[in-house]
């Protein structure tokens, strides 16, 4: 199990990302190296439907729910919450507590530090059952504990859910620019050629974060690289075009 925070020192970890838009993903690609024959390839869906607004419902209660396929029918499924709330996370789900599943607290920060606590389920094989099963089955019983303890107090949750997707991700781990080591890239494809590169650093404390992060915006912008400056999140954007 990984961790990445302390909940008694108020001590997390946080990912430094930085979205690259469509029209910049070739030339992000070619300055950082990423090529399709080393990058590993999955496939990805949410759950989620619309409310009554015609807005991504789950996303607007701070909660994400992914499925990613690999192509040899493994992949994994997690339940994230963005941002979390601390005063939530108690009990057996506590910051640094241990769980059959991958859980995890830490920072998201690409414009600002937001803290999101997730918890993944991974499986060497069933994902396209699981897939193409019921919405409430995707979830383990400790994925549907996390929900109901720690996020936002919804009633049935997994009712009326979508599956939009799918999107083609290729990801990259442990590349090296410049200064900047352990450098993870992943690259989102959907619909009629939409398409972004997120870059991406995980980093044990502030102070580290703080660094790294200038280290890799002074490489991106060495390279003429222009961010995405879009008001939403890259997960929002794909839900509201594929839902």
């Amino acid at each position: 199990m990984r961790t990445k925070a302390v909940f008694g020192m108020a001590r997390f970890g946080t990912e430094v990302k930085f979205t690259l838009p469509a029209d910049q993903v070739a030339a992000g690609r070619a300055a950082f190296g990423l090529t399709d024959d080393d990058a590993d390839e999955r496939k990805i869906h949410f759950l989620e439907r619309l409310d009554d607004w015609g807005d991504p419902w789950l996303f607007g209660q701070q909660v994400i729910l992914r499925i990613r396929c690999a192509p040899d029918d493994s992949g994994d499924v997690t339940v994230k919450l963005r941002p979390a709330r601390v005063e939530r996370l108690t009990g057996r789900w506590r910051p640094g507590t241990e769980h059959r599943a991958d859980y995890t607290v830490e920072y998201d920060w690409a414009r600002e530090k937001v803290l999101s606590a997730s918890v993944k389920a991974e499986y060497d094989s069933g994902m396209g059952d699981l897939l193409h099963g019921p919405p409430k089955k995707a979830l383990t019983h400790e994925q549907q504990d996390f929900l109901r303890k720690c996020g936002p107090g919804l009633e049935q949750p997994m009712r009326g859910l979508r599956k939009p997707g799918p999107i083609a991700a290729h990801r990259w781990k442990n590349r090296t620019a410049g200064p900047v080591a352990e450098l993870r890239a992943e690259q989102w494809t959907w619909g009629a050629g939409r398409s972004f590169l997120e870059l991406s650093l995980r980093c044990g404390t502030d102070e580290e974060a703080t660094r790294r992060r200038a280290e890799l915006a002074a490489q991106i912008e060495g390279h003429g690289l222009k961010l995405d400056d879009a008001a939403v999140t890259k997960t929002e954007a794909v839900l509201r075009d594929l839902l």
